[in-house]
């Protein structure tokens, strides 16, 4: 995560987003493809600017792309098209909100925007990370239980299921709505997965790595 030409090219690696008209919604054939994160980003702050009235008002997108003429379900996932999300309910945050997920994530690229449910007395709310390639469709339990690890499992244990959907942004009725982004780094999937292997080892040392565990961490290694 430099400035080689792979780092540079990667705002023009295109992404996309599959989106769903409710979370009863199971068909897949919604894709929208963007250039790149930046536009993908772009996207997500006109969103953020929609007025609705709660969350049943909303429609859900998804990094997950799938098999053609195939219905929402982990076994018709292709990949994560060039992004991930971790939804975020009970973060004990220090002083502002923007200062402490940036004193802890800093070094990664994020939007971070609120959801319906957030409220000023507990922010809810999801950060969105580009990657510097898709992630397959059997790579990605592996993928997310080394990305939540690296962000001290911060994010909800239920968003690991691969065709995970998410409410878009918007200025909920009665929400503490925001949005910001913190420019960084983005996340490589292989980098993340050899730089947990890396530092933890086949086996870490105490049951309580955050993240699943010692169990967690065989199962990570054997690639199940």
């Amino acid at each position: 995560m430099d400035s080689s030409p792979r780092e540079a090219a990667k705002s023009f690696m295109e992404v996309s987003a599959t989106f769903f008209k409710s979370i009863y919604d199971n068909k897949t054939h919604k894709n929208m493809s963007f250039s790149g994160f930046p536009q993908f980003e772009e996207f997500l702050y006109k969103l953020s600017d929609r007025k609705l009235e709660d969350k049943k008002a909303a429609q859900l997108i998804s990094p997950a792309t799938y098999i053609e003429d195939t219905t929402r379900a982990n076994k018709n996932v292709v990949d994560w098209a060039g992004w991930a999300a971790m939804d975020v309910d009970d973060h004990e945050f220090k002083g502002d909100l923007k200062d402490d997920l940036i004193r802890i994530y800093g070094k990664y690229y994020f939007v971070c925007y609120s959801t319906a449910s957030s409220r000023e007395s507990l922010p809810k709310f999801r950060l969105v990370f580009p990657l510097t390639e898709r992630v397959r469709g059997d790579n990605i339990r592996h993928f997310w239980y080394a990305l939540n690890t690296e962000l001290q499992a911060i994010g909800d244990a239920q968003t690991k299921d691969l065709s995970r959907m998410y409410y878009i942004p918007g200025s909920y009725a009665g929400a503490f709505n925001f949005i910001f982004t913190n420019t960084g780094n983005y996340i490589d999937p292989k980098e993340l997965k050899e730089d947990l292997i890396t530092k933890y080892g086949s086996r870490p040392k105490t049951e309580k790595y955050k993240g699943g565990g010692m169990a967690g961490m065989r199962r990570f290694n054997r690639g199940g």
